[in-house]
Order: structure tokens, then C-alpha cells, then sequence
């Protein structure tokens, strides 16, 4: 759940901590640099108020609070100025229309997903899959074909991935595997019930665990030791189609796969290459596709 989410959610704080919440919500950006006393002052209660909001949030303090108060705006204020992510085309746009605002839908959810990587996080994320055995791949079934094709580039370069068949099979796995092994759990919400006790089956076995969820704090991501976020822009249900979603899982386990291949470079390059020739009977009389003898 977003920050904003949680503090537009008022209906449970007292008139102290409402009058906290309203000052924070209208100063978003702007409250970078503020220190506790004004704010207590702003809102006619006092730092120790403040504080214990700030930690009835899931936060260590109000420092904590205002810095990733001020790293979500700083997300949320960026992409996405001029395209709805949740209806990217209208009713009566033509269908070349509809072509370039998908266009422009797929280079912001792009670039929107690349935000919101941090070298740290993903750099601890192909080092975990590079020093894994096996690669157990974790999603619902909107994310199946996706998952397929990490998994295809992924056996090209000596890794195996798993996609186990159901979250009771993807379980069952997690009691039997050991910390040679590595888990991928994919959910938009990170709230999906079944992820949440695999993921804990996971942590309390040790087993290496990579979240791919959306930004903010959510159930799922809080039991994985390495977290990645996708683009965090549409809505559940009311949007008219996963357009954005399926794109940046797509991106970002491309990113996981490059990342993979990087550590080898060499290796890799020559064994795909090789083995490529000796599986893949392919040929054009494009120029562009042809192959150099």
C-alpha cells in the first residue's frame, strides 16, 4: 500500500493524528527538509505526536516517515503526465490512434519501471539467480506466458527454470528445496494470500526469495530478502486492460536474463550462439535476417 493510500485512509485517527495526516497529504514534496517541531507546530500537536504517527504508519521515526513520504510523491509526480495507464485510448479514437497511445503507454511504463530500480536491488537479484541451482518462477496465470519466455532465455544460457503448475505444487517445492535453490514470487498487489504463505515458507527455510510486486509497502515484498517493483500505476480491476502491468514483469525479468548474461558474457555469447546453430534450423532470403556463413 502506497503512503498516500494510508494517510488518506483517516477514518480510524484520532482529530490529532487527522490533522497530521491532512498536513502531510497537502505538503507531499514540499515536506522535504521540514523538521518535527514545525510540523508539530503546524498542526497544533506536539513532536512526541508526531513520532508515534509516524511509527503507527510502519515507519521507524519521522526522518524514516519523510524519507520515503518524499521518495513516493518524487515516483508518483514522475510518467505518466499525459497518458492514463488505466484507459490509454477512448471510444472513438481511430485504431492508429489507439497504435501511438499504446506506443506511448509501453516507452512510459518503460521508463517508469526503470525508476523505481536501484542498482543495490538488482544487482542482489542476478547474483542470486546466477549462484542458484534451480529458478523457481511464481505467478498467477496471467503472467504464464511471460514466465515461459524468461524461462527459454534463461535454459540458453544453462539455467534452469521451474514454473511450478499451481500455488499448492509452488509450495510443496518451497518445503523440499534447499538454499541452493531460488524463488521468483510475481504478484501486482503483493496481497495475494497463497504468495504470502509461500513467501513465509520460504523465509523460514532460508531459501532465497526475489519479490516482483507493485511500489509501496505490501505483505509479499516484506518476506523476500530482494525486492523488485513494477510499474505501479493501474487500478485491480477498473482498467481496460494489463497493458502496463504485463509489460514491466515482461521488462523486468528481460533485466534479470541481461543481468545473467552479463556476469559470462563471453561464455554465454559463444555456447548460445553454438547450440543455437546445432537446434535451430532457420532461414530467410531477407538480407536482414540471413545469417553470415
Amino acid at each position: 500500500m502506497l503512503i498516500l493510500d494510508k494517510l488518506k485512509n483517516d477514518e480510524v485517527f484520532s482529530d490529532a493524528e487527522k490533522s497530521i495526516a491532512a498536513y502531510f497529504l497537502e505538503r507531499q514534496l514540499s515536506l522535504e527538509g521540514e523538521s518535527i517541531r514545525h510540523v508539530a507546530q503546524a498542526t497544533f500537536t506536539s513532536p512526541a505526536t508526531v513520532m508515534r504517527f509516524c511509527q503507527r504508519l510502519g515507519f521507524e521515526g519521522y526522518a524514516d516517515f519523510r524519507e520515503a513520504y518524499v521518495k513516493e510523491n518524487t515516483y508518483l509526480s514522475s510518467h505518466f503526465q499525459n497518458i492514463d495507464s488505466n484507459r490509454p485510448f477512448l471510444e472513438h479514437d481511430s485504431f492508429l490512434t489507439i497504435a501511438g497511445k499504446i506506443s506511448s503507454l509501453y516507452t512510459e511504463t518503460v521508463k517508469d519501471t526503470l525508476s523505481l530500480l536501484t542498482q543495490q536491488e538488482l544487482d542482489q537479484a542476478v547474483r542470486m539467480l546466477d549462484q542458484a541451482q534451480n529458478i523457481y518462477l511464481c505467478s498467477s496465470g496471467v503472467y504464464s506466458d511471460i514466465a515461459s519466455a524468461f524461462r527459454e532465455n534463461m535454459s540458453k544460457i544453462g539455467k534452469t527454470v521451474v514454473i511450478p503448475p499451481s500455488n499448492t505444487s509452488a509450495y510443496f517445492e518451497a518445503c523440499y528445496r534447499d538454499k541452493k535453490n531460488c524463488f521468483i514470487l510475481v504478484s501486482y498487489s503483493g496481497e495475494t494470500p497463497r504468495n504470502i504463505v509461500l513467501a513465509k515458507k520460504l523465509r523460514q527455510r532460508g531459501i532465497p526469495a526475489i519479490s516482483i510486486t507493485s511500489y509501496g509497502s505490501n505483505s509479499l515484498a516484506a518476506q523476500c530478502g530482494c525486492r523488485l517493483y513494477i510499474s505501479t500505476r493501474q487500478k485491480l480491476i477498473s482498467n481496460l486492460g494489463n497493458f502496463s502491468i504485463n509489460l514491466s514483469v515482461f521488462y523486468l525479468l528481460d533485466t534479470l536474463y541481461a543481468g545473467c548474461f552479463r556476469l559470462r558474457y563471453k561464455t554465454n555469447e559463444e555456447l548460445k550462439i553454438r547450440f543455437s546453430k546445432e537446434s535451430e534450423f532457420r532461414t530467410s532470403d531477407n538480407p536482414i535476417l540471413r545469417e553470415e556463413p
